[in-house]
């Protein structure tokens, strides 16, 4: 049985076919199919059901992937935390909502590489749901990103860093009223109810009875800016205190909420991971700022 068996079963799950495993790994479909052949040939077991023309994962072939994702983890470990820095080289690979990365990220990187200079550092973007999936899959090793919206499942943790409030974020031009009010009277750019922060908002509308004009709904906070900055309508969205700050310069900022609501930003990332101690570096120098 190969490690490189066990990736490609990975890549499988995680690309969703055969055939996109194989361009993930830069091989032939018919080379993803003799590997798994071989491996399902060792095992003695069939580790995928025909259901139509795709291939699904099986009972057999799930608690395989359980067992295959632990043993890659250890093989990938090997090198890990060896001498005195060896934990701190290498790769990390995290992921960031749009607000961290034009806020916090990029002091807290810097002074990172600083600390830790043959310290390669990847990350990225996306919304916050779609990351803590990224996670939960192992393609990341952490992310910063809202606090999850449901129960977090005890092989993964979370850490909050800040509490950001929302505010209603207006044209300078227009004249400040009630946070009600400027949903009301402009046209409302809606944030993606998908994302968490999309769906805190949403909820904070309903239950005070406020029906926005609604211009258009969008999946990323700075195309949102844009439309506001263009004078087409108001947004909501949560703020840390840097860039409340940054905005406030060319936007009016409402507190937005009755009482005003706050979302946790955090570090969520599985317990126990080969990089664990190289995240919570990553904390920890959020926290000096």
């Amino acid at each position: 049985m190969s490690i490189k068996a066990l990736r490609t079963l990975r890549a499988i799950i995680q690309q969703g076919s055969f055939a996109a495993a194989g361009e993930k790994l830069g091989l032939t479909q018919a080379a993803v199919s003799i590997q798994i052949r071989q491996l399902e040939e060792q095992l003695g077991v069939t580790l995928f059901d025909r259901v139509g023309r795709n291939q699904v994962l099986n009972h057999d072939g799930r608690v395989v992937l359980e067992r295959g994702e632990q043993i890659l983890d250890m093989y990938d470990q090997l090198g890990h935390g060896l001498g005195h820095e060896g934990q701190f080289k290498g790769e990390l690979l995290i992921g960031a909502v749009f607000s961290v990365q034009t806020a916090a990220l990029g002091p807290v990187l810097a002074g990172l590489r600083d600390r830790y200079p043959q310290l390669k550092i990847k990350v990225m973007r996306g919304m916050s749901i779609d990351l803590a999936e990224r996670v939960e899959s192992g393609e990341l090793d952490a992310v910063l990103i809202t606090e999850p919206q449901r129960k977090i499942l005890e092989q993964y943790e979370w850490t909050t860093l800040e509490c950001e409030p929302f505010y209603v974020v207006a044209h300078k031009d227009l004249p400040v009223q009630s946070d009600a009010e400027m949903i009301r009277t402009y046209p409302f750019v809606r944030l993606d109810p998908r994302a968490w922060a999309g769906t805190m908002i949403d909820n904070e509308l309903r239950r005070r009875g406020i029906t926005p004009d609604e211009m258009m709904e969008l999946d990323s906070l700075q195309a949102a800016l844009m439309m506001v900055e263009q004078k087409l309508g108001v947004t909501v969205m949560a703020l840390g205190k840097r860039k409340a700050e940054y905005l406030r310069q060319a936007f009016s900022l409402v507190p937005f909420g009755d009482p005003v609501i706050h979302r946790n930003v955090g570090v969520y990332q599985r317990r126990g991971h080969s990089r664990k101690a190289l995240v919570q570096a990553v904390i920890d120098e959020y926290r000096s700022l």
